[in-house]
């Protein structure tokens, strides 16, 4: 009887509202949906909104029968992001420098306790040159015992061009000028052996490559200025600079003090000059496994070449400096052209550097400490 008499009213209200019956069933429906949706996620129901409670009247719209009946999730994967797109990045690791690659260097000379050099100057395979060949070849000593330890060339009266670990330690750093001193117009490195038209000068300034290379050798120069003009004469005077590098096959000659073989312990202690070709820089490169620099060039001969304590010298071609010694591997190795600075890829720093731009700035530096100081000391005291 009261299954009847609700049944009745239901139909009454349904006439009255028609969305109610429907109401009453979605209720139901949407409560079951929910159950299995939040099951399948592994997630805990969601809190409801304060605005809806649990009351048996609120209306969720399910267009769905079951849920067999739900349209499968989309599972096109996104687009890739902008760096995802990218193709990968080149691993091809640069190329080693000649330390890296295990080439045995041979650059300047170390010095001992005493300040001597541990090795002596040598050119190989040279023939001892005569007084004016070589006008503007200069001997960068000692000022403590007048040891040669490296080569040099005037490039004016005033400026000595060399190679910068000649004047450096090994971490790129001058050494003090008051340990220099520059010889020039002499055949004989011998302290107590000048010719009587020897000139020696000391350093003044050391102006180094601003990016030279220690463990490289890159940009493997320096310019070092003596404190006073050496005198002009008929065999000392400034070898001009080339204005284009000379090509592969060309000759050229290098001149240096020491012993005449790779092998002889006896000194020669006058100036030795050797012929060299110069060397394609393809070629040379590839002698050294890929680690030559920009700006270095190269030059050979069978059984000749410069060595320890030569570096600094100048290769003159077509009487003009057109290199100047840097290291090679071994002494006059078949393998292993000599490496020297190209002055003409070098020509904008060696013209700025004469001019005094650099030597201008350190000055530059010096003196604002000084007037720092002595503001410092005026307003302590």
């Amino acid at each position: 009887m009261a299954l009847l008499v609700s049944s009745a009213l239901l139909c009454l209200l349904s006439l009255i509202d028609p969305t109610l019956e429907q109401n009453a069933t979605n209720v139901t429906y949407v409560t079951h949906i929910t159950h299995v949706v939040v099951h399948q996620q592994h997630q805990p129901p969601l809190a409801s909104p304060p605005w809806l409670n649990n009351s048996t009247n609120v209306t969720l719209p399910m267009p769905f029968d079951s849920v067999s009946s739900l349209p499968p999730l989309a599972t096109t994967p996104p687009p890739p992001s902008p760096m995802e797109a990218l193709p990968p990045l080149a691993t091809t690791p640069p190329p080693p420098s000649p330390l890296e690659a295990g080439i045995p260097l041979y650059k300047h000379p170390h010095f001992d306790a005493e300040g001597k050099p541990i090795w002596f100057p040598r050119i190989v395979g040279g023939t001892p040159a005569t007084i004016g060949e070589f006008p503007s070849k200069v001997s960068l000593q000692l000022v403590t015992n007048g040891a040669h330890f490296c080569g040099g060339t005037l490039l004016t009266m005033q400026h000595v061009l060399t190679a910068a670990h000649c004047v450096t330690d090994r971490r790129g750093v001058p050494m003090s000028v008051s340990m220099i001193q520059a010889m020039a117009d002499d055949l004989n490195i011998l302290p107590k052996m000048g010719a009587p038209t020897r000139q020696v000068r000391q350093a003044r300034t050391i102006s180094v490559h601003d990016k030279y290379s220690p463990a490289t050798l890159a940009n493997d120069l320096a310019l070092v200025r003596v404190t006073s003009d050496f005198v002009k004469t008929a065999t000392l005077y400034p070898t001009k600079r080339a204005s284009a590098a000379p090509a592969a096959g060309q000759l050229c000659s290098l001149a240096g003090w020491g012993v005449t073989a790779a092998d002889s312990t006896k000194v020669s202690p006058t100036l030795q000059r050797v012929n060299l070709e110069v060397v394609s820089f393809e070629h040379c490169n590839a002698a050294y496994q890929g680690t030559l620099a920009k700006g270095m060039m190269c030059a050979a001969a069978p059984g000749r070449d410069a060595c320890q304590g030569d570096s600094g010298g100048a290769l003159i071609c077509q009487n003009r400096v057109a290199g100047i010694v840097s290291f090679g591997a071994g002494c006059a190795h078949p393998n292993f052209p000599g490496v020297y600075m190209d002055v003409v890829h070098h020509e904008k720093w060696i013209s700025k550097s004469l001019n005094g731009v650099q030597g201008l700035k350190v000055q530059l530096g010096v003196w604002i400490v000084m007037v720092a100081v002595l503001i410092k000391t005026a307003f302590s005291g």
